[in-house]
């Protein structure tokens, strides 16, 4: 995906805080202008957009499709929803506050093939709606990419689950696909077990079942009881008693080999897994 596929907010006098994480079939933005801000827009996507608003506006008005203007002004907590092809124009005159908003950005194709079902061919442009399920998931999205930094497994889970949230209303009914088998578990657990010092993700352990990265979660956790972040996070944590009890490597050493970005991210982690930290957790050994 492309920086011009993503939408653009003119004649601003500042470039807005942008964090954006792209995955395979699609890409997730949290933008936040400066206070104050005022800005318009013109576009149209040749993919799937929703974003979830914390903005309140002193004025403006936004149109989606062949609908009329909108002019609401308090924003939060409510979703916009442009389909592929469908122009979206509006200005905005925000409030001086903290405003935001996070935006999803799919390809219908290629999420389609994960999910072995079809999209409707027209979906309506929705404007300022809600959906607890949607929002909960774009928060979630808003906090992943203001604190830099995740795991590229859970990252992707929650991208084709957000996904498959905006959109189920207009999807079929699809069935649960059957557990994995030992072989193909056994052969996952011994690729997880080699490359817990990598950033696993979601594609290569599918890869490795012969599934869709959506079917494979599922699957995976009919087996197991685990979702595949879980697990891969619980075999980490098992390895990480194990370096910490032998006292052979320092803490930064020991984050490095287990896949996580720094030794801070992984005591966080450590200490919300096991319940103490890695110094009381060593203290004790």
């Amino acid at each position: 995906m492309e920086p011009n596929e993503l939408l653009a907010l003119q004649g601003l006098a500042h470039s807005p805080q942008r964090h954006a994480r792209k995955l395979k079939g699609f890409t997730v933005e949290h933008v936040r202008p400066e206070l104050g801000a005022a800005f318009s827009y013109d576009w149209t996507s040749d993919l799937h957009f929703c974003a979830y608003h914390d903005i309140v506006l002193e004025d403006g008005g936004i149109r989606a499709g062949d609908g009329s203007e909108d002019n609401r002004r308090d924003l939060r907590h409510t979703l916009t929803y442009v389909p592929r092809g469908a122009r979206v124009t509006g200005w905005s005159e925000l409030q001086r506050r903290n405003n935001s908003f996070t935006a999803i950005y799919f390809d219908p194709a290629a999420i389609r093939e994960e999910l072995g079902t079809r999209f409707a061919e027209r979906v309506d442009e929705k404007v300022y709606y809600r959906s607890d399920e949607v929002a909960a998931y774009l928060r979630q999205w808003a906090s992943l990419l203001r604190r830099g930094h995740s795991d590229a497994l859970y990252e992707e889970a929650l991208g084709l689950i957000t996904i498959l949230a905006i959109h189920k209303a207009t999807m079929p009914t699809w069935r649960q696909p059957p557990p994995l088998g030992r072989a193909p578990l056994a052969l996952i657990d011994e690729f997880i077990e080699e490359n817990l010092g990598s950033d696993l993700s979601l594609s290569s352990l599918a890869e490795l079942a012969g599934l869709s990265r959506f079917h494979f979660s599922r699957a995976f956790k009919a087996a197991t009881g685990e979702t595949p972040y879980q697990h891969v996070l619980r075999r980490r944590m098992e390895r990480a008693r194990l370096l910490l009890a032998a006292r052979e490597m320092p803490i930064d050493e020991i984050a490095s080999r287990l896949g996580f970005q720094n030794s801070a991210y992984f005591q966080r982690t450590f200490k919300s897994w096991v319940g103490m930290s890695v110094k009381e957790f060593r203290d004790r050994m």
